[in-house]
């Protein structure tokens, strides 16, 4: 082959590799220039107005969305102040009509303030025998006689014992003044309100709505009682 001939042909060559390379650029370069020809034109603003509509959009959303609970959570405050006002009114008032004074408990908490070693002894001994009832069932398997008389043998001793308790707590008392008698109040009543809750409040969960209100008005009487007798009660 000629030389003028070999030239003709790479020059064939190189034209139709360029041809087809050309050919194969040209959809991708449309498509590129598709997909970011609305930035050119809108000069990059419309990917931060698309953006901040995003943004407020989702902003009213969590706001409709956060109303409803907001609405669901002031209306359970306000059924729970019901239910429980409305229970500790109707304790209150059958107290009123009983002792036909609406300040009658001031001065029963009076006298429970001036017996609080009395009333600290009675706690002891109370408190004493179930403990000692619980320690004599650890001896229950004895044989005879001495497994049946363990649990009492242990309750009336440990009872017995706490009987005498009044110096101790006479002596800590003064120890510890002024505390116990500005804590006695609280004690008093938080002892009452345990035992509301303990034989009655805790056993009305599968009551019916009535009668779990009816359950909850000691324990609600008690709570607004010490909240109006208890400073009576101190000074």
């Amino acid at each position: 082959m000629s030389a003028p001939a070999a030239a003709g042909k790479a020059a064939r060559s190189k034209k139709r590799r360029q041809k087809h390379t050309n050919g194969a650029a040209a959809p991708a370069a449309v498509a590129q220039s598709s997909r970011w020809g609305w930035l050119a034109r809108s000069g990059g603003a419309a990917p931060a107005a698309g953006k901040a509509a995003r943004s407020k959009k989702r902003k009213k959303h969590s706001k409709g969305a956060a109303a409803p609970a907001a609405v669901a959570v002031q209306e359970s405050r306000w059924r729970w102040l019901a239910y429980n006002g409305s229970a500790a009114a109707v304790g209150h008032s059958l107290l009123w009509a009983a002792a036909d004074d609406p300040m009658a408990g001031a001065e029963f908490m009076g006298r429970a303030m001036t017996s609080l070693v009395p009333l600290g002894v009675t706690v002891a001994v109370v408190g004493g025998a179930y403990v000692g009832w619980k320690a004599g069932g650890l001896l229950k398997g004895l044989p005879g006689l001495a497994g049946l008389a363990a649990r009492p043998a242990g309750a009336l001793g440990v009872a017995l014992w706490a009987q005498g308790t009044g110096p101790l707590i006479t002596d800590g008392m003064a120890a510890l003044a002024p505390w116990p008698v500005l804590l006695a109040p609280l004690a008093i009543a938080g002892a009452f309100g345990a035992v509301c809750w303990l034989y009655l409040e805790r056993h009305a969960t599968g009551w019916t709505a009535p009668l779990r209100w009816a359950a909850r008005v000691p324990l609600a009487t008690v709570v607004l009682s010490s909240l109006l007798y208890a400073p009576g009660a101190l000074l």
